[in-house]
């Protein structure tokens, strides 16, 4: 569920995996995570579920009767996403002009900016107010920005650094033609596209510019994801460059402790699908019990 709603919402891939009895959360029997890359290589824990057995009923003493009318400890378990996930949106679709905001699940996903002269104001504002009432009956978050004492060039900026999916520019000349102007934040590619078509348009638009933003998070952290043999290949990449690391482990807390140690890299899970699988420790060379995704994090 985690997996599903961080990559089909906000549009950032993951890896799912189990956690090492080392970095599992402290009491439980199993933990499970998905793991995310920053844009600077790093790694967050975007969110964790975790199988605690019988201890922490013990602990509080949570029992329940059986078939036998027997009194048995609980088995629980304990699930987690935080506003962590609101910091991984920020730092993994961000970029120089500002936030970028998966159409999903963007707060507006349509900023309307009125263009043009004060004596064509009026019926500019009317048409944007016909059109505004399409989208919103269609289920688009959308807003108007009719202030007259911003230029639209500043309201492009703004709504760029606020990360709107989406902005569609109406001015006199667009009426004329019956026609109005959609811009993506993401790629920044303009539409033009016929007025009567206009609600088709955007909803078609926001779809491409969700779909765009997973496959260029993708992209990413494919381009900085690597399989290693040896700690020293692991040492020389995350030296030159960033990004994760798939490698072989024996098992061992020793040689984990030891990649941690000199890479400053944790294991992040032992993932259920592992880009390679890795026969030998990348530590001691002994078979390995595990392939596991190791990366330096937050």
């Amino acid at each position: 569920m985690y997996r599903s709603f961080v990559e089909e919402f906000l549009a950032i891939p993951v890896i799912g995996g189990q956690k090492t009895p080392s970095e599992k959360f402290a009491g439980a029997v199993d933990t499970f995570s998905i793991e995310a890359m920053m844009k600077d290589g790093r790694a967050v824990q975007a969110g964790t579920s975790h199988y605690l057995g019988t201890n922490f009923a013990a602990a509080f003493d949570i029992k329940y009767l059986d078939r036998e009318n027997k009194q048995q400890y609980a088995h629980t378990t304990s699930w987690g996403v935080s506003t962590r996930l609101i910091g991984a949106l920020i730092m993994v679709h961000g970029d120089d002009r500002g936030l970028a905001l998966p159409p999903k699940v963007a707060p507006t996903q349509v900023i309307m900016i009125p263009i043009g002269p004060p004596k064509t104001r009026e019926q500019v504002i009317a048409r944007v107010d016909e059109l505004y009432a399409e989208l919103k009956a269609a289920g688009v978050r959308v807003r108007v920005d009719d202030r007259a004492d911003l230029s639209p060039g500043w309201k492009f900026n703004e709504y760029e650094m606020r990360g709107v999916p989406l902005r569609l520019e109406l001015g006199p000349r667009d009426m004329e033609n019956g026609q109005a102007v959609l811009v993506s934040r993401i790629s920044g590619e303009k539409r033009i596209v016929p007025q009567s078509d206009l609600v088709r348009e955007v909803v078609r638009m926001l779809d491409e510019i969700q779909r765009e933003m997973y496959e260029k998070a993708k992209a990413f952290r494919d381009e900085n994801f690597i399989t290693v043999d040896t700690l020293d290949e692991m040492k020389a990449f995350l030296e030159e460059k960033r990004g994760f690391v798939n490698a072989g482990w024996c098992g061992s807390d020793a040689c984990e402790h030891q990649v941690k140690e000199e890479t400053g890299a944790t294991s992040r899970n032992i993932p259920f699908e592992p880009v390679a699988v890795k026969d030998r420790c990348l530590v001691c060379g002994e078979p390995a019990a595990h392939t596991v995704v190791f990366a330096r994090a937050y």
